[in-house]
């Protein structure tokens, strides 16, 4: 009985044990099996065993996550199968075990299967290289990072490779503090944000990378040094502007800019970009001999140039010239309305001064509380504060309107955008940049009317429009006629009495500490007219930068300059070392010319001997400037000390004070003839001669 019973119950753990491995090898050949065979089975099986489209697309469905789940499962079977054997970031090894197992698949499963494996491959070694090139890259200042992160990686390795790994991590690891130390103690003698020392350090680093590294590291190298060299050109840039912003002086805007350069172009490359500037200043001065005139609309943008008038607007000053940096937060401008034209409503963001130069109309803008309207003619200075919508109509027949305006932005220095209300194409009005709902709303209206009103056809296009008699009538009615003394936000220039004047010519003057409009911008107006065959004597301005715009006759000006010496800023740096040297800087000037002249620069106009000229100018900067005459009645040499005259010109003062108080008119203003006529009875071997040296500039 004992011995039947220990028979069945071997018979029944013999059965068991056949049955655990007849299934354990049922479920390794079903692993073992393609999952794609099993996926194509079981979509045939939907299509022969289900009923309606929606059953069939669920059977299918049930299929794709089958086959998703198997394919996910064997891809981690063979992780852990390749990582007890080889080394898991070996990309040729599971390539090659990839190939072997594509080799057992079916013919059709062949082909995909190996471009499935090619395109791993590709992966896996790209994700190797970033991987090795951030070991030898990522943040070369931390030696301690680096090497935990080498750590880590080490653990990640199969148990053959750990030993050699973390020993290839403390061998790094001290290579790269003896760099660190070496590259600080050479930051006691360099710049550490060379961008060019550290473009080289990294080229270094990449020679020691395998083949394969070298060329991405060299390529992200690169990169990074094209980043710092605009960065540091941004900051420059940046450094600029602010100095343009917050410093109101021209000599301080100067120095700021000076300062800048000096903290952003600190760099061994700075020799190329000086090389680079220089050409360009060179290239430069070929083109524009004289930086500080402007030919009438040679060096304007126009950017309503139409039938009925036109709006230029003169280049910034520094693309004219890098002289001209000092004034670049600045705009000019001339507005031309042709007999019985209309100028569309707009404003700009930037105060602006109208100074009218010809012709006669009215000007009227509308703030956010009152509108303002005036009627105009050569002379009348307007006002028009930032964002106050203007528009102006020309009242004559037969003359242009025309005005010089004066911008001083107050978003971008040196960039302003005029913003038109009306208007269908060139301009555009604004209105249409908003959403069609929002205008339904805000103006309680259907959009088929908005439609109408600024989508719709119009008689007319363009900045300038003809208008009629009535229209002009209309326009004009209500508006005031400036007088000499500002009223609210305008005044009428040449209506005031003269500064300076006599038989030869007037001069009239309009500063910011007597007129309160003037003073947003910081600016004067100047208007003068000198006789034909006349001279405005020299003169400079302590502060004040003057824009001086020709508006009637012809004449010439000449100026004194110590910049245009040398051609080059290189050459400028060596000549503050030895000032002193000048040039004369002169033009034959006509009606729409501009002539720029900076603070302490000596001048002088000169009308024709058949024309008068007029001009009227913008002072900018002009707060607490002055003018000081180098000749004439009042020339600054005639209160310096006899002593100190003496030493200067190496002659006695008396001979000094016969010349400089040789003016019987006393006067700003002097005639050539008399001059000549003067100058033909003196001997030319006149002692006195030798004093006037600099009259060459004259």
């Amino acid at each position: 009985m004992v011995t039947s019973k220990c028979f069945f119950l071997v018979l029944f753990f013999s059965v068991a044990l056949s049955f655990g491995l007849l299934c354990s090898a049922s479920d390794h050949r079903r692993r073992s099996e393609d999952p794609r065979r099993r996926y194509h089975e079981c979509q045939r099986r939907c299509q022969w065993e289900t009923r309606g489209e929606r059953e069939q697309d669920l059977c299918e469905e049930r299929c794709e996550r089958q086959f998703r789940q198997e394919q996910r499962e064997r891809q981690e079977e063979e992780g852990r199968r390749y990582r007890h054997d080889s080394n898991p970031e070996d990309p040729q090894r599971r390539f090659e075990e990839c190939q072997q197992w594509c080799e057992q698949q079916g013919q059709r499963q062949q082909p995909q299967c190996q471009q499935q494996c090619r395109r791993e491959f590709e992966e896996q070694r790209e994700q190797q290289e970033e991987r090795s090139h951030r070991r030898h890259d990522s943040n070369p200042e931390d030696p301690q990072r680096r090497f935990e992160e080498c750590q880590q990686w080490c653990e990640q390795q199969g148990q053959r490779q750990q030993p050699q790994c973390q020993q290839q991590c403390r061998r790094e690891f001290e290579e790269q503090r003896e760099q660190q130390e070496e590259r600080s103690h050479r930051r006691h003698d360099s710049n550490p944000e060379d961008p060019q020392r550290r473009f080289e350090e990294c080229q270094q680093r990449c020679e020691q990378q395998g083949q394969r590294q070298q060329p991405q590291c060299q390529q992200q190298c690169q990169r990074e040094f094209q980043q710092q060299r605009e960065q540091t050109q941004r900051q420059l840039q940046e450094c600029q502007q602010q100095c343009q912003q917050e410093e109101q002086r021209p000599e301080r805007k100067q120095q700021c800019v000076r300062q800048c350069r000096e903290k952003f172009e600190q760099q061994p490359n700075r020799r190329d970009w000086e090389e680079e500037e220089e050409e360009d200043e060179r290239e430069e001065w070929r083109q524009n001999p004289n930086p500080y005139y402007f030919p009438r609309r040679k060096f304007a943008q126009a950017r309503f140039q139409e039938d009925n008038g036109n709006f230029w607007v003169l280049q910034k000053f520094s693309q004219k010239h890098h002289l001209l940096k000092g004034i670049n937060e600045y705009r000019v401008a001339l507005i031309e309305a042709h007999p019985n034209t209309f100028v569309l409503p707009h404003h700009c963001d930037a105060e602006k001064i109208y100074i009218v130069t010809n012709g006669k109309g009215t000007i009227t803008f509308v703030t956010h509380k009152n509108k303002e309207s005036f009627n105009v003619v050569p002379g009348v200075v307007v006002r028009v504060p930032a964002g106050s919508t203007v528009y102006l109509v020309n009242q004559d027949n037969k003359e242009k309107l025309t005005i010089a305006v004066l911008h001083r932005p107050v978003n971008n220095p040196g960039q302003f955008e005029e913003f038109f209300p009306a208007g269908q194409e060139q301009p555009q009005s604004y209105y249409r940049s908003f959403s069609r709902e929002i205008l339904e709303a805000v103006f309680n209206t259907p959009s088929e009317q908005l439609e109408k009103l600024f989508h719709g056809r119009q008689s007319q296009k363009g900045m300038f429009r003809r208008a009629s008699q009535e229209q002009i009538k209309s326009l004009s009615q209500g508006a005031t006629t400036p007088k000499e003394k500002e009223e609210r936000f305008a005044f009428n220039l040449l209506a005031q009495k003269p500064k300076y004047s006599n038989q030869n010519g007037k001069f009239f003057e309009a500063c910011p500490r007597e007129f309160e409009l003037l003073r947003n911008a910081d600016a004067a107006v100047v208007g003068f007219e000198i006789n034909q065959g006349s001279i405005f004597v020299p003169h400079y301005n302590s502060k004040s930068t003057f824009v001086v715009v020709i508006t009637e006759g012809k004449g010439h000006v000449e100026m004194v300059c110590p910049h245009l010496s040398s051609q080059s800023s290189r050459e400028e740096e060596e000549d503050e070392r030895r000032s002193g040297e000048y040039r004369k800087v002169g033009a034959e000037v006509l009606p729409g010319d501009v002539f720029v002249v900076p603070a302490g620069h000596p001048v002088t106009y000169v009308a024709s001997q058949n024309h008068n000229l007029r001009a009227l100018a913008f002072g900018l900067y002009h707060q607490n400037s002055t003018r000081i005459f180098i000749a004439g009645k009042n020339n600054m040499v005639r209160q310096m000390d006899s002593a100190a005259k003496e030493i200067s010109f190496g002659v006695p003062s008396k001979l000094i004070d016969e010349v400089f108080n040789n003016n019987p008119q006393g006067s700003y203003f002097v005639s050539r003839e008399g001059q000549k006529q003067r100058g033909s009875e003196e001997s030319r071997d006149n002692p006195i001669s030798s004093i006037l040296d600099f009259a060459r500039f004259f």
